[in-house]
């Protein structure tokens, strides 16, 4: 069985020793029940990842004290698959960050459409880093997505240049339909809210280059939609490398 894994900001060189505190430690120690010796795997969000050995565990203090053993860079996977998405209501939005994250997500873009129900507030950033964090640990990807501010389905285009396009829509095309030919090495998908995107917003997409992907006849919720669409793209990108000359 491969060692628990445990989010560590500041992994650095084989021989250092790091301090896990907060969350981590008390997960350590607490829901895992790991001692001293017992091994350990670290992942800094940014791709690095160290196999590490627990040298003491002090209780009251609440922090772990770690040596690490080896360390290796993970590159990062291709395409990048960015998420563009409208937010469900309520704990559903948990569900989307968690499932789309251990899918594999490189950046995640809430999205303020004119049909938007629900707006983020000022202070979800931090809890919503935490759910990406818990979900990489979970799926032992190694790397946290980025969470990026607000913003409307224009101003992500005009921050995403040179990505390919998908949009869901009823409307659009099976993933089997697409064109095969060289695919671009970054993905921005596209979740509007559950009235969906406005006929202004779907002129602005399809003028961007904006490729309308159909996920079936059944009306999906946002979540439902975001991990459906998300697995396509993995496949999808998946076997565009396998066809590669």
């Amino acid at each position: 069985m491969s060692d628990p894994m445990f989010y560590c900001t500041e992994l650095t060189g084989v021989g250092d020793a790091v301090t896990l505190q907060g969350p981590e430690a008390r997960h350590v120690a607490g829901s895992r029940r790991l001692k001293v010796g017992d091994g350990i795997c670290l992942f800094d969000g940014c791709g690095t990842v160290g196999r590490a050995t627990i040298e003491s565990i002090d209780r009251r203090a609440k922090t772990i004290v770690a040596k690490i053993e080896e360390c290796q860079t993970v590159p990062a996977p291709t395409p990048s698959i960015e998420l563009a998405c409208a937010l469900p209501k309520g704990e559903r939005l948990v569900i989307l960050l968690d499932m789309t994250t251990q899918l594999g997500m490189a950046a995640f873009r809430p999205l303020e459409c004119e049909r938007s129900v629900v707006k983020s507030g000022s202070t979800v950033h931090a809890r919503w880093q935490r759910i990406c964090a818990e979900a990489c640990k979970q799926s032992r990807r190694p790397r946290l997505p980025i969470i990026h501010s607000p913003a409307t389905p224009a101003q992500v285009l005009a921050d995403t240049n040179g990505c390919d396009i998908w949009v869901a829509d009823p409307t659009g095309v099976r993933i089997a339909e697409l064109d095969t030919g060289k695919a671009s090495d970054r993905l921005l998908l596209m979740i509007g809210p559950e009235g969906g995107f406005s006929e202004n917003e779907l002129a602005h997409l399809l003028g961007a280059g904006g490729q309308m992907i159909s996920l079936g006849k059944s009306i999906l919720r946002i979540e439902t939609a975001a991990v459906a669409l998300l697995s396509h793209a993995v496949a999808y990108g998946q076997s565009q490398k396998a066809t590669a000359p």
